[in-house]
């Protein structure tokens, strides 16, 4: 596979983090959470500020010891000096989203770096709007920078992150066929599609440039990366901005064939004639990002988001 067929911007990999870390959400707040903290549940939700009509990135709602609280991440290729900022705007929209509550929960950010300096981050960043000198007012987020940790850290964290394999300081063509080999054992075959894809798209953005897409690709079918969500966005990404021929029906085309990929997997079964119709129908109205909250879906889910059409 040819570099460009896989997306490689950073809002492709933002779109790609979010797709794969909602597939894992227990491993994701995990992570997040100190060492050994019990989690109840992890769930998704969408929240939007309703007296300004925004809509904001889904935050994960964790239950820990019966309390619930907001963990929210920002994927970053590298720092920028705007990060504190919106992070801060985050956090008070959120908190905006929630308050109409009896008892809102509690929200905590965290700030993922996937590439960036060697010298160490701090455990801490802040946003200040307290005046010099007096108590503080503001948001303080944790930082996170995978690529200055070892693959073994990473893997004690569970199957989602093994995916910054490749950007781990340690990283190196052997570890990579060893990191594919726990993921198989770890999780089930669309999982590992998922998680594989993304391993292949994280050691694209390793500023260390250490060539480790080049051992990855050997150790996977063809057919992993042509069925998967993640390269399926990179060409609908392509679509859009022009770069393939046949725009409008080679888009209709390729996102069929997710839907009906999804149908089966989802449903256990083919789509009979009228269901074919309705994906088709689907295919051409639907958007790159509304397909990311498709893919999400159940069995149940996916066909009644189906027959929403009729």
């Amino acid at each position: 596979m040819a570099p460009a067929d896989l997306p490689e911007s950073e809002e492709s990999v933002d779109l790609i983090l979010r797709h794969v870390t909602h597939r894992f959400p227990e491993d994701f707040a995990r992570a997040l959470l100190p060492p050994g903290t019990p989690v109840t549940s992890a769930t998704w939700l969408d929240t939007q500020v309703t007296s300004r009509q925004r809509r904001l990135d889904r935050a994960l709602e964790v239950v820990v010891t019966g309390l619930r609280r907001l963990e929210h991440a920002e994927w970053q290729l590298k720092w920028r000096n705007d990060i504190p900022l919106r992070v801060f705007e985050y956090h008070v929209l959120t908190a905006l989203s929630v308050s109409h509550e009896p008892v809102p929960p509690r929200i905590r950010s965290t700030v993922v770096l996937l590439s960036g300096r060697e010298a160490p981050w701090p455990g801490e960043g802040v946003y200040e709007t307290s005046p010099h000198g007096e108590r503080f007012t503001g948001v303080r987020f944790a930082i996170d920078a995978v690529y200055q940790r070892t693959i073994a850290e990473l893997t004690a964290r569970g199957p989602l992150w093994m995916m910054f394999a490749p950007l781990a300081v340690d990283a190196d063509p052997k570890a990579m066929a060893r990191v594919l080999g726990s993921m198989r054992e770890q999780v089930n075959e669309s999982e590992f599609v998922e998680l594989a894809v993304a391993l292949t798209v994280m050691a694209d953005v390793d500023e260390r440039n250490r060539g480790l897409r080049h051992a990855i690709l050997p150790l996977l079918r063809e057919e992993i990366i042509m069925e998967s969500w993640v390269y399926t966005q990179g060409k609908l990404k392509g679509l859009e901005e022009g770069k393939l021929e046949g725009l409008e029906e080679g888009k209709v085309t390729t996102t069929l064939r997710t839907l009906h990929g999804l149908f089966v997997r989802r449903v256990g079964r083919s789509p009979d004639e009228a269901e074919e119709q309705l994906l088709t129908q689907r295919a051409g109205a639907i958007s790159p990002e509304s397909l990311l909250d498709v893919v999400e879906l159940p069995g149940g889910a996916f066909l009644a988001w189906l027959h929403e059409s009729r």
